[in-house]
């Protein structure tokens, strides 16, 4: 697999995300979280992770106050989910991306979703993140959690390169 290209889309696709506009984003993001909340896999899960959203990816944040959330948390090159205890539980943690402050890790099972940020998806249902491999290390460590990408209708491409270590999301949800 040629890494370059990889870099190439990514840089891409990262000034396709920057260039849309703010309203756009909160109309699309709204949109998303509906379908999302409609999703059999949304409705099975009884713990969701989610992300807090940065330079323009889809804005999860109105999942924030349903039930059983969990927020990514960066501690050693690792990452882990930890509880959501609403916004004064959210501080400045790895390369500036809020994270939770608390400490009740979750423990995930067949009934844990995780919503997926990226860069670029394609239509066959693969994802291109910003190429830390979190997302991907966790869902190896865990291969029994539902997976759910979600991006703009602009974040999507004909095809993407694929490695052996890339976690395919279970399905993809876009405006």
């Amino acid at each position: 697999m040629n890494k370059t290209n990889k870099k190439e889309i990514r840089k891409h696709m990262l000034a396709v995300r920057r260039s849309l506009e703010a309203l756009y984003v909160k109309e699309a993001s709204h949109i998303i979280c509906e379908k999302l909340k409609k999703s059999p896999l949304y409705k099975d899960a009884e713990s969701i992770c989610l992300y807090m959203p940065i330079n323009n990816e889809v804005d999860v944040t109105e999942l924030l106050e349903v039930g059983n959330i969990y927020i990514p948390k960066i501690i050693d090159k690792r990452m882990d989910f930890y509880l959501y205890e609403g916004k004064d539980s959210i501080g400045l943690g790895a390369f500036g991306i809020p994270e939770p402050t608390g400490k009740r890790k979750l423990t995930p099972n067949n009934k844990t979703l995780v919503v997926m940020p990226g860069v670029a998806f394609s239509r066959d249902g693969h994802r291109l993140g910003y190429g830390g491999g979190y997302y991907d290390t966790y869902l190896k460590k865990y291969p029994m959690c539902m997976k759910v990408a979600v991006c703009f209708k602009e974040q999507l491409v004909e095809e993407l390169p694929v490695e052996e270590h890339d976690v395919k999301p279970d399905l993809i949800i876009t405006n």
